[in-house]
C-alpha cells in the first residue's frame, strides 16, 4: 500500500515435508528486504494464530514485533481465528553487519 501508509502485509505458507529447514525465514528475510531496499515502504505487517509458534519464531528471527491480538481476524476451517498481529518498520532495520538471525526484541 503506497500513500501516507507505506506498506505491505506479508504472507507465507510452508509444506509440512519441508518444515525446520529455515526456508520461511529466510523468504520472510528477503522479502522484508525487497520491501524496506527496493520498494522504499516504511512497514511490513503479518499475522499469524494465536497456537502457530513455528510461524511466530520466524518472524522473532526477522525482528518483527508483535503489537497486539485481532480477535476473528480470519476465517480459517468454518471458524472465525484469533490472529497475534507482528510489523517491522524500517527504522527497525538492523546495521548493514547484521543478519536476519539476530536475537529480536522482547515485547509484552
Amino acid at each position: 500500500m503506497r500513500g501516507a501508509l507505506q506498506s505491505a502485509a506479508l504472507g507465507y505458507w510452508v509444506s509440512s515435508t519441508r518444515t525446520g529447514r529455515g526456508l520461511a525465514t529466510e523468504a520472510v528475510a528477503a522479502a522484508v528486504g525487497f520491501a524496506f531496499d527496493s520498494l522504499g515502504l516504511h512497514r511490513v505487517e503479518a499475522s499469524t494464530l494465536v497456537d502457530n509458534h513455528a510461524s511466530q519464531r520466524v518472524l522473532a528471527r526477522n525482528r518483527f514485533i508483535r503489537y497486539g491480538l485481532a480477535p476473528r481476524y480470519l476465517l480459517i476451517g468454518g471458524a472465525w481465528r484469533d490472529h497475534l498481529l507482528f510489523q517491522r518498520t524500517v527504522e527497525d532495520q538492523a546495521p548493514a553487519s547484521s543478519s536476519a538471525g539476530s536475537t529480536p526484541r522482547a515485547t509484552s
